[in-house]
């Protein structure tokens, strides 16, 4: 057991069964909730500075449908992300016409998307568990105009879905995952396809110094707007032509 680093209000809750005087029959039994406060304290004395770097591969020129890797890091005995959203840059589109299969939200409560609909994996390492969690990340149906991008990950029995709302901020493509546990991870890293399954495509040469902006709340309603650049090896390798 680890402390959370939110001092929002818990509880403890138990619920009791008492038997009747008939023992075999459970018509006389009866139930009892119980609760016990829990909060912690001085959340705010904790600090928040995660770390993000974003990395794209293949082409750079307009047209082209880049991979993507996003690496998220938080330092350790800092507070846990509650909230985060990546605005990418202009110059990097959702390529609507890779989108095939949508998971429905019943076969994502089941673990049943179809393989159309997955689009990359995520992986993440917590000190809470041997294994890292992993899993697809797919697009799932959503209320919004555009498809939510779901990372699945589980592990050792535990399944936890991170669910990032797609739309576009600022001329570029954002996504935002508003509700996430308040749980201690050393990485976390998503991977989105590139090629004729890839779900970015390039508007213009992202060799241009692209930058992103990440905005995260921690537990501790702590706040932090990071700008990484967009990296991309094939820019060093088209400078040095």
């Amino acid at each position: 057991m680890v402390n959370p680093t939110s001092c929002e209000r818990f509880g403890v809750t138990s619920t009791l069964n008492g038997s009747g005087a008939s023992f075999s029959s459970p018509a006389d039994d009866s139930t009892a909730a119980v609760t016990n406060p829990f909060q912690v304290s001085f959340c705010s004395s904790l600090s928040f500075k995660p770390k993000v770097d974003l990395r794209l591969r293949g082409g750079t020129r307009r047209g082209k449908f880049p991979s993507l890797t996003a690496t998220v890091t938080p330092r350790p005995g800092q507070a846990n992300i509650g909230k985060a959203s990546v605005n990418l840059p202009p110059s990097i589109f959702l390529a609507q016409e890779h989108i095939g299969t949508i998971c429905s939200r019943a076969q994502s409560a089941v673990s049943r998307c179809p393989a159309e609909s997955i689009y990359g994996k995520a992986r993440a390492i917590t000190p809470l568990m041997d294994e890292p969690l992993e899993g697809p990340v797919y697009l799932r149906a959503s209320d919004n105009k555009l498809p939510d991008l779901v990372a699945a990950i589980s592990g050792r029995g535990i399944r936890v879905d991170v669910v990032g709302r797609i739309d576009s901020k600022l001329g570029g493509m954002r996504a935002t995952y508003g509700v996430l546990p308040d749980a201690p991870v050393t990485k976390f890293v998503l991977t989105l396809k590139g090629g004729k399954h890839g779900l970015l495509v390039n508007s213009d040469d992202i060799c241009k110094k692209p930058r992103a902006t990440a905005r995260m709340i921690g537990q501790n309603n702590s706040g932090v707007v990071l700008k990484p650049g967009v990296v991309n090896p094939a820019c060093k390798k088209k400078g040095k032509k």
